[in-house]
C-alpha cells in the first residue's frame, strides 16, 4: 500500500486530535482499503439503589446492581446503546482470491475522554458504580489484529479477538439479543456471559482465529495460547461456534473451555486489584425467527460451568494484570459453580424510523449446584431483568433512543450486607452518531 505524505498527515491527525468529516475511506488503484470509523453514544440516565457515576468507568455506571448501593443517582452515561468507540481497519489485495487485513479497535468514555477501564484499581471502599471488564486502559482495548483470507479457504487471523459467545449476542446476524444494548441489556452490559462465566474471558489475547462461510452456514474455531512455560494449558483458551443465517432465520451455537482466567475485584490500595483464578466451561445455543418484515423474535439459552483453576501453581507467579499491580490471589475452590441463563424478546419496526425492543432474561443459580461428587447443597438464587427500548433514526448515521431496565435480585444473588434491596432499575435516553 503507497500512501502519500497528505493520508500520513491525516492519519496523525485522527489519532490526536480526531476528525472533522464522518467517515475516512480510502482506497488506491491496487485495491487496498484503509477505514477510520467509530461511534459515539451518550445521554442521560437514572438508576435506584446506586451509587456514584464514575468518569473511569466503561459505562459511567454499573446497571446490573453495584455494591455501592447509596440511593437515586443521576448522571451521564457512555454508550447507552452501543459501546463508544473507534477504530482503523484495512486490507490489501494479493490476487487470486487472496486478501491481508488488519483492524485495530479502541473503546472510551465520550463523558471524560477517558480510555475505556474497569475503574477497579481506584481503591476499595469509593462510593463509584464500577465493575470487572475486559476493557482495563488498552490503546487497542476492544480488538488488534492482523489476518489473511482467501475467497474459498476463509480468513486466519492472530491477535486479540472477540470471544465467539460475545459476537453471537452482539454481531453476528445482527445480534442474538432482543435488546441490543449496553446499559440496557444484561447480556450486552455484563462481559461475564460473552466470556462464558468471566468478563475477562470476553475477549481473548494472543488468540488466532479461523473463520469460514459454506454457503449460510459459518464457522469460526479460536485458539487463544497462554504461553506459560512448562505448563502449556495454562490460561488457554478454545472456542468454536457454528450457525446458520437466513433472512428470515438464524441460529447459532457456541461452545468454550478456558483455563486460568480471571476474575477481578478491588483492592484497597489504588493501582490494584486482587484476582480469582478459574476454569470455564460454557455452551450457548440462540435463535431468530423474522415472523413478519416487521417483527423479529429471538430467544437464547446458556450454561456456565465454573470450577478450580488447572494451573494455579502458575497464575499464583503473576504480579501484574493488564496495567494494574495484583495484590490478593485466590483459587476459585469447592463445588463446580452452574449458572443457567435464559432470554426471550423481539424487535417490532413500527415505521422505517421507529424500532421497539422488548427483552425478558433470567439467570438462575440452581440449589445443588455442582455435578459428580462436587455436588453440594447451596442456596439458590436468581436474577431477573426486563428490558425495552425504543430507537428513532434521524438519518442513517445518528439516532436517539429511550429505555429501561428493571433488574429483580434473590437468593444468592442478593450478596453480602445488602438487606433488603433487591430491585435495581435504570432508566436513560440517549443520541448515537456513527461515523
Amino acid at each position: 500500500m503507497k500512501m502519500n505524505k497528505t493520508l500520513l498527515a491525516i492519519l496523525a491527525m485522527s489519532s490526536v486530535a480526531g476528525v472533522a468529516q464522518a467517515q475516512v475511506n480510502l482506497a488506491n488503484a491496487d485495491q487496498s482499503t484503509l477505514s477510520l470509523y467509530g461511534i459515539l453514544d451518550a445521554g442521560v440516565v437514572q438508576m435506584t439503589n446506586a451509587g456514584n457515576i464514575s468518569p473511569n468507568f466503561v459505562t459511567g455506571a454499573n446497571p446490573t446492581g453495584s455494591n455501592s448501593r447509596i440511593g437515586t443517582v443521576r448522571g451521564m452515561m457512555n454508550g447507552g446503546e452501543s459501546q463508544s468507540r473507534w477504530g482503523i481497519k484495512g486490507s490489501e489485495d494479493l490476487g487470486d482470491g487472496n486478501k491481508a487485513f488488519f483492524q485495530l479497535e479502541s473503546a472510551f468514555n465520550v463523558a471524560s475522554g477517558n480510555l475505556a477501564t474497569s475503574g477497579l484499581a481506584g481503591g476499595a471502599g469509593t462510593p463509584n458504580m464500577v465493575a470487572d471488564t475486559a476493557l482495563n486502559g488498552q490503546l487497542f482495548n476492544r480488538m488488534a489484529l492482523i489476518g489473511v483470507s482467501n475467497t474459498d479457504m476463509g480468513a486466519l487471523s492472530f491477535g486479540r479477538h472477540y470471544s465467539l459467545a460475545l459476537d453471537v449476542i452482539g454481531s453476528i446476524g445482527g445480534g442474538y439479543d432482543p435488546v441490543n444494548a449496553q446499559m440496557f441489556s444484561p447480556i450486552n452490559f455484563s462481559g461475564s456471559y460473552g466470556g462464558g462465566g468471566a468478563t475477562d474471558n470476553s475477549r481473548v489475547d494472543s488468540s488466532i482465529k479461523y473463520a469460514n462461510k459454506f454457503g449460510n452456514i459459518n464457522v469460526n474455531a479460536l485458539y487463544g495460547m497462554g504461553g506459560v512455560a512448562a505448563a502449556s494449558t495454562a490460561r488457554s483458551n478454545a472456542q468454536l461456534n457454528v450457525g446458520y443465517e437466513a433472512d428470515a432465520f438464524g441460529v447459532q451455537a457456541t461452545a468454550q473451555q478456558a483455563k486460568d482466567t480471571t476474575g477481578l475485584s478491588a483492592n484497597i490500595t489504588p493501582g490494584m486489584v486482587n484476582a480469582t483464578f478459574e476454569n470455564l466451561t460454557s455452551y450457548m445455543l440462540a435463535g431468530r425467527f423474522s415472523a413478519t418484515e416487521a417483527l423479529t423474535l429471538k430467544a437464547g439459552y446458556e450454561r456456565m460451568q465454573i470450577s478450580a483453576p488447572s494451573n494455579y501453581a502458575q497464575d499464583a507467579l503473576m504480579t501484574t494484570i493488564y496495567s494494574y499491580n495484583l495484590g490478593t490471589k485466590t483459587a476459585f475452590t469447592g463445588a463446580q459453580r452452574n449458572l443457567n441463563v435464559y432470554w426471550v424478546g423481539g424487535n417490532f419496526q413500527f415505521t422505517p424510523k421507529t424500532k421497539l425492543s422488548v427483552g425478558y432474561y433470567d439467570i438462575e443459580l440452581p440449589s445443588g449446584t455442582g455435578t459428580g461428587a462436587n455436588t453440594v447443597t447451596t442456596s439458590t438464587g436468581s436474577d431477573k431483568y426486563l428490558s425495552a427500548m425504543v430507537e428513532y433514526n434521524l438519518s442513517k448515521m445518528t439516532n436517539v433512543y429511550a429505555a429501561m431496565m428493571l433488574d429483580k435480585k434473590s437468593g444468592s444473588f442478593l450478596g453480602a450486607g445488602t438487606g433488603a434491596i433487591s430491585t435495581f432499575n435504570t432508566y436513560g435516553a440517549g443520541l448515537r452518531i456513527k461515523f
